[in-house]
């Protein structure tokens, strides 16, 4: 079974930058060693505010997804994991198309393409997969609470 070109490239767009990912990972000091001192959020602004109110996770495309993946996985706040699966390309998951339609811009309801995967998983019996698709909601979400101005909120 041969895999299309496209494919291809988005397995091999994904693999580096994961591996990119990881080498910046290795490069960045442990979140043990920061002190107070190295904390740039001040203490009513969160991070996930910050990067919130630049975002519509109701209206974006799949590259803006990847680098608010990428922007979250640099300052530690995600996991490797969540990261690839953020911006991985759905075809990785065995489907060549979203589960929901995006706009005519390419813009998703990411919240509403992840539940669709998290419902399919389930379907399916994937466990694990039902569980990532339950973090990344979770991720969202807290982007989503960021936006409207919320500044914590406990998952």
């Amino acid at each position: 079974m041969s895999i299309a070109p496209l494919a291809a490239l988005g397995i091999a767009k994904t693999a580096f930058s994961i591996i990119g990912s990881l080498a910046d990972a290795a490069r960045r000091p442990s979140a043990e060693s920061a002190g107070p001192a190295t904390t740039a959020v001040s203490a009513q602004e969160s991070p996930w505010h910050q990067i919130g109110r630049q975002v519509d996770v109701n209206s974006m495309t799949k590259e803006d997804l990847a680098k608010i993946s990428a922007m979250l996985y640099d300052q530690g706040l995600i996991s490797l994991s969540d990261h690839a699966t953020m911006s991985s390309d759905p075809s990785f998951a065995g489907s060549s198309n979203l589960l929901t339609a995006a706009d005519g811009s390419g813009r998703v309801n990411w919240m509403a393409e992840f539940q669709a995967r998290m419902a399919r998983h389930s379907e399916r019996g994937e466990t694990s997969a039902v569980a990532q698709d339950e973090r990344v909601l979770g991720i969202l979400s807290r982007l989503q609470a960021g936006s409207r101005g919320v500044t914590s909120i406990r998952v």
